[in-house]
């Protein structure tokens, strides 16, 4: 109760503010009589303090410093007996109350103590005691919707009724928007914007107020409460009960979306599970096929393509010895890549299907629209770039794979998405997208690649020098393929591997004794530049 309102019980009547009215709307938490010099050290706040000036009896200077102190130990209130004592408040003190809004109230001598104490203390655990049973209410209110998995506009509905107000929340993790009603103006409002406007749009008006739904590690959303134009001011129990349902609608919501993310988590573990046995060929008949699509709701009766979206270079962060704070930082970085891509690529194909490893994700794009997705993958690409620049220090690269008449043969789809892959990373041209149909002379060389003949001659050229680089830890191989990328010029080389020209010349020379040839010569450097494409695509399986 406030200072005003225990004025208000009916049997303290005659009692007198002398000073202090615009504190009368200070909090009490109990009464207590101080009558010490040194009584004021025991106060912990918000208590309405009765005196018979005893202690400042000798004193109006002590009096004045008494209120002093109670002010300093933020008391609510000072009751005073005077005429036995002290005779008056001094002027002082008065002055002292107003300056600081500290209520001094004429207390009439005909009251005991316990005339004041057990009204106010029995009020006071009254209203407490109603809280209580308001807030156990609500509590179970809600502890009921936990137990039998309500839906989220059922606990928004009954928030709405605790706190007369209509409300809606705001799903963050699944991107989705519900409401405690449908008829409500300002919340059908609300329902015509695109989740992407929906919160711009409530921080540039005053018409909802907006509570975080969260715990330690995670944020799930935001509750949105109609604000009425002309609100009535709210007492204070009206306020904690208003928090107290609140609350307790979060806790059930955080408890529902949990639910939700694990139920979610499941379904994509198996999703993703399907879409990894297409592309690993681990699904061997149509009728599989057709009965898990069927499952999941799938349409996969045509063709499609496999796309592969890689994070650039970032396994070489796991070769090294991480803390786990970096790996922290990398996971965070990864999952925002994934998101980005996911958010992306279903944007222009509704219809696509993914799974992920360490660093890349796979999507299948079926259907036959699949078949000239060109275009829409280009900017996909390039809007996934644009996402990522500045937030991850990492680039991305697409490859796309040729597309499929018939999804159980999207697997070769899906091996040429990653041939594309390998051949982004030996010619070192990240941060882009790449089709197979561009691999050129490299298509060529792939459908060849695991034949006796081609391997033998790859042998030839690349066998003696890995041999070497592994017995004597250099880098023959990597220094060929540099001179190779420039033309055969020796120099532009050594710039580019950051070497003198001469350890350049010395190298070179190296690789023409241990192969036996004079790669001066012009007609011997198709070969050699063959036989490095196969090794490229090979994997250096040699």
């Amino acid at each position: 109760m406030t200072v005003y309102e225990l004025l208000q019980v009916p049997t303290l009547s005659g009692f007198k503010v002398i000073s202090g009215e615009l504190g009368l709307h200070r909090k009490i938490s109990t009464v207590t009589v101080i009558d010490t010099p040194d009584g004021f050290n025991w106060l912990n706040g918000n208590e309405v303090v009765i005196t018979t000036t005893y202690a400042s009896r000798d004193s109006e200077a002590s009096f004045c410093e008494f209120v002093q102190k109670l002010i300093s130990r933020n008391a609510s209130a000072l009751f005073v007996k005077t005429g036995r004592y002290l005779k008056e408040v001094p002027q002082r003190a008065i002055d002292l109350s107003n300056a600081y809004d500290f209520p001094l109230i004429f207390c009439p001598g005909r009251y005991s103590f316990a005339d004041i104490i057990t009204p106010a203390l029995s009020s006071i655990i009254a209203t407490q005691a109603a809280e209580l049973k308001e807030a156990s209410l609500i509590h179970e209110k809600f502890t009921t919707l936990a137990i039998n998995d309500n839906t989220i506009p059922e606990i928004l509905h009954t928030l709405s009724s605790l706190i007369h107000r209509p409300s809606a929340y705001v799903d963050t993790v699944f991107k989705n928007i519900y409401f405690s009603e449908n008829e409500h103006p300002a919340l059908s409002a609300l329902r015509r914007l695109p989740y992407s406007e929906i919160l711009s749009k409530i921080a540039e008006t005053d018409t909802f107020e907006q509570f975080v739904v969260k715990n330690k590690k995670r944020r799930f959303g935001y509750i949105l409460i109609f604000r009425e134009q002309a609100e009535t001011p709210k007492s204070e129990w009206e306020i904690n009960i208003y928090k107290t349902a609140v609350e307790n609608a979060a806790v059930v919501i955080i408890l529902r979306m949990q639910v939700l993310i694990s139920t979610n988590l499941i379904e994509e573990k198996y999703h993703s599970s399907f879409v990894e046995d297409l592309m690993l060929h681990n699904v061997k008949t149509k009728e599989e096929i057709h009965t898990r699509s069927q499952l999941y709701d799938w349409d996969l009766s045509g063709g499609g393509c496999a796309v592969i979206i890689d994070i650039n270079n970032i396994k070489k962060h796991y070769l090294q010895k991480l803390d786990p704070a970096t790996n922290d930082k990398l996971q965070s970085y990864t999952e925002l890549i994934f998101d980005s891509s996911i958010t992306y690529m279903t944007r222009s194909f509704p219809c696509a299907k993914y799974y992920q490893q360490s660093d890349f994700i796979s999507f299948l794009l079926p259907g036959k629209e699949a078949s000239s997705a060109r275009p829409a993958l280009e900017r996909v690409f390039a809007e996934l770039r644009t996402s990522l620049a500045g937030i991850v220090p990492f680039t991305v690269s697409m490859a796309v794979g040729s597309y499929i008449d018939d999804v159980i043969d999207i697997h070769q789809s899906f091996e040429q998405a990653k041939n594309v892959i390998q051949i982004i990373y030996q010619l070192q041209r990240f941060d882009c997208i790449l089709f197979y149909e561009q691999l050129g002379i490299f298509k060529l060389l792939i459908s060849v690649s695991d034949q006796k003949e081609t391997i033998e001659f790859c042998r030839k050229y690349i066998a003696p020098l890995k041999e070497y680089d592994s017995q004597h830890n250099s880098t023959l191989i990597e220094t060929l393929q540099t001179i190779v990328n420039c033309g055969w010029n020796v120099k532009a080389a050594s710039e580019m591997l950051f070497i003198h020209y001469n350890s350049a010349k010395y190298r070179f020379q190296k690789i023409c004794e241990i192969l036996d040839l004079d790669l001066h010569d012009a007609t011997l450097h198709t070969e050699i530049e063959l036989a490095l494409k196969i090794y490229m695509i090979r994997n250096e399986n040699i």
